[in-house]
């Protein structure tokens, strides 16, 4: 059945009100963050997590990458999270413990200063026999501090 513009309209405009007219505008906060500042923390993010792509993630040269640890407030929070990190890559096997590709997948500012960013790794298995791809998920927390935005790693 084909409909008209002028009966596609008015079918519209009675589901809008039957449903509630959809949601509702969200008043601007101070909590929400500006364009630039989400702009400044995308890049920042692409940046630290297109780092860790195509590395060994538990090798000297990734853990004395400079870029990487800007990214932490201190050297005992940088060593916690990639000792988590390159652990949860050995115990699922990934070939040379290297990430082939890191995906983020979502990232959401939880307050002021506070954003959350889930992550997807993805390798290939250490036994070539094993072709099909594996990975795991992370939450990331990243925490603003004097206008740098920092990951905040969980403890293991």
């Amino acid at each position: 059945m084909r409909l008209g513009a002028g009966r596609a309209l008015l079918a519209l405009i009675l589901c809008a009100a039957c449903f509630g007219g959809g949601p509702a505008p969200v008043a601007a906060t101070s909590a929400q963050p500006s364009n630039e500042e989400v702009e400044a923390f995308s890049t920042r993010i692409a940046a630290f997590y297109g780092a860790l792509e195509e590395v060994p993630l538990d090798a000297l040269v990734t853990y004395e990458n400079k870029r990487l640890r800007e990214c932490f407030a201190s050297q005992g929070a940088f060593s916690d999270y990639f000792s988590a990190l390159a652990t949860e890559a050995r115990e699922l096997h990934f070939r040379d413990t290297t990430a082939r590709k890191v995906r983020i997948l979502e990232f959401n500012f939880d307050g002021p200063g506070q954003a959350g960013v889930d992550v997807a790794f993805t390798s290939v298995h250490q036994r070539e026999i094993r072709f099909w791809s594996i990975g795991f998920m992370r939450h990331d927390t990243w925490k603003q501090t004097d206008g740098v935005w920092q990951i905040v790693p969980e403890k293991l």
